[in-house]
Parts: C-alpha cells; structure tokens; sequence
C-alpha cells in the first residue's frame, strides 16, 4: 500500500511541476507579494491616445486606457494580447502601483 501512495505522488508530483502553467504562474504571483485585491469589475472597453476605441477587451498596450462597468479606468503600462468581450478584471494594488489580472494574464497598470 504504501508503495502505491509513493508512485501515485510521485506521478502527481511530476505533473504539476511539469506544466508550464504552474511555473508561469508561480513567476507571476511571485511578483504580486505585497499587493492586495481593491476590487473585481468588468471591463466595458478602452480607447488609446489616438481616438482608437473598443468595446471589447484585446489586452493592453502602452498607454491605452480599460474602461471598466463603474466609468473607472485604468491605464496599461506594458504589452500583452488577450481577447475577450466584457471579461472580469482583478484589480490589485501596493498602495502606489496596480495590477490587473485578467484570466491567467497579469497586467501592469496605472491610474489616468
């Protein structure tokens, strides 16, 4: 019996240390240590310094601006591509910096 239990953990073992996914998201919650979560909101759209608007989500780029259900925004400091039509964002904070998670994206933010 307990030669089953040692394989079986082993294996589980193996798996979840293999995934890719554990390992990006071990990196990523790594550099959340000190933030908190200040709120959960949809995002409705966003629009950049160009006119450029959206109502759908498509990541962030620099300087474009997420407009969420309450007319709050925050503005995107950093690349990444997600497409979603109103996904929910967390919203975390350290008291001078956020953070926004959208599914397994993290995204570094900014006040407008």
């Amino acid at each position: 019996m307990v030669s089953i239990m040692k394989k079986f953990l082993a294996v589980v073992t193996f798996l979840f240390l293999s995934t890719p996914t554990f390992a990006v998201w071990d990196f990523e919650l790594m550099n959340l240590v000190g933030y908190t979560i200040i709120g959960n909101k949809k995002i409705t759209g966003w629009y950049d310094n160009n006119g450029k608007r959206g109502d759908s989500f498509e990541g962030c780029d620099y300087n474009r601006v997420i407009v969420f259900d309450n007319n709050k925004v925050l503005t995107c400091r950093g690349y990444r591509y997600h497409y979603a039509y109103r996904p929910t964002a967390i919203i975390l904070s350290n008291g001078y910096s956020f953070k926004m998670i959208v599914g397994d994206d993290v995204y570094d933010m900014s006040r407008s």
